[in-house]
């Protein structure tokens, strides 16, 4: 979707330590789509300095659904997983130990908060069959680009924003859970507009 929409070619890694093992300054963005759940392994503080340096010298970075929820101590066996820097580079998080959590899995409606961003520019309202987040944590001010109702909280919740990271630009979505998840066309693009934001030499 993202070779066929934008001008990027797209490499695929599922070692999270690949973060010190390859040389991010070839990378224009990341998209982290990554979940430790089932198995909290640490990250290594060469993957950590590697990740922070590459941000905060203007690297880009796209954050998807659960990869909130990682490295997080609230995860079940969390151990030494947890790294508190972490929630300073993913403003929202997914919490084991408050109230965070989603609708079921089903379709809902998504509304374009703001029309005047680029990644939302020429975005319309659209369907899409995810789990709706809520009451993610995070003390930075949002605001948001993307927001559905919760059937539970009875809310309209943020489901997309960006932010900055040192020098790095940060687009963070909670859609994402599935293939099916990304086949709103709006909604890829969405994710093609945030790639090109993100990435180092984009000029707003």
């Amino acid at each position: 979707m993202i070779e066929e929409n934008t001008g990027f070619y797209v490499d695929i890694s599922t070692n999270i330590e690949d973060l010190s093992q390859y040389d991010l300054e070839d990378y224009d963005a990341l998209i982290l789509n990554y979940a430790n759940w089932e198995d909290p392994k640490t990250l290594s503080d060469g993957s950590k300095k590697f990740f922070v340096n590459y941000l905060k010298e203007g690297g880009g970075l796209i954050v998807l659904h659960f990869a909130n929820g990682a490295f997080h101590f609230s995860l079940p066996n969390a151990g030494d997983s947890d790294w508190p820097e972490y929630r300073n580079i993913v403003s929202r998080v997914w919490d084991h130990h408050s109230d965070s959590g989603h609708d079921k899995y089903g379709e809902f409606s998504v509304k374009v908060s703001s029309h005047k961003h680029p990644i939302t520019s020429g975005v319309e309202d659209f369907l899409t069959f995810d789990e709706l987040y809520f009451n993610q944590k995070g003390e930075r001010s949002i605001e948001p680009l993307l927001t559905a109702k919760s059937n539970i909280t009875g809310k309209k919740e943020p489901l997309a924003w960006v932010y900055n990271y040192g020098k790095g630009k940060v687009f963070q979505t909670l859609l994402g859970h599935d293939a099916k998840s990304f086949s709103a066309k709006q909604f890829q693009m969405v994710l093609s507009n945030a790639i090109n934001w993100v990435a180092k030499d984009y000029e707003d």
